[in-house]
């Protein structure tokens, strides 16, 4: 990239919509391990591709297509497994994610907002369960509460949380 204000402003707006990236590289890729190498392959392409960006351009459109590219890539090198998609069906998935992926930040805000709105007991039973890696199984017998009642209570937060989002982001009127 000859210009060094353009390279500033493509650091700037890779660092800004890798969230973005990385989400969709996740809705496109079942296996965790596969969309995170996906994503570094696909920062690698970008920057190798640096000069290619116009700064006048957006660039979230432009680097999911470089995504997009890599993902059919991906799934071409792995088309010995039992699951491969056609590219017709890669294309039809890959454009409702940059649809969801372009959200990606604002729906991140919402549920930070909205986690705030749970109480004390809700909060602990989603951090146990998605950061402290507890099962259901494990929540329920530490909480002397049957397995049915933690899938239950865990369904709950999640359709709150997700009824929040909605308002927030004003997709629920």
């Amino acid at each position: 990239m000859p210009n060094p204000l353009d390279e500033t402003r493509f650091i700037e707006a890779l660092t800004r919509h890798q969230p973005a990236l990385e989400a969709y590289c996740h809705a496109n890729l079942a296996n965790r391990e596969d969309a995170r190498e996906v994503l570094q392959a696909t920062c690698v392409k970008l920057w190798q591709k640096a000069s290619d960006w116009d700064p006048e351009t957006e660039f979230l459109p432009w680097a999911f297509t470089i995504a997009r590219f890599t993902i059919l890539s991906r799934y071409r090198d792995q088309n010995r497994d039992r699951l491969v998609f056609d590219e017709d069906v890669i294309q039809a998935m890959s454009e409702n994610t940059e649809e969801v992926a372009t959200t990606f930040d604002q729906r991140r805000e919402a549920l930070a907002r909205c986690m705030k709105k749970l109480d004390q007991k809700q909060a602990a039973l989603l951090h146990d369960h998605y950061t402290a890696n507890q099962s259901l199984r494990e929540i329920a017998e530490a909480s002397g509460r049957g397995l049915s009642a933690v899938k239950m209570t865990l369904l709950r937060i999640r359709q709150q949380l997700s009824a929040c989002i909605d308002r927030q982001m004003g997709t629920n009127p």
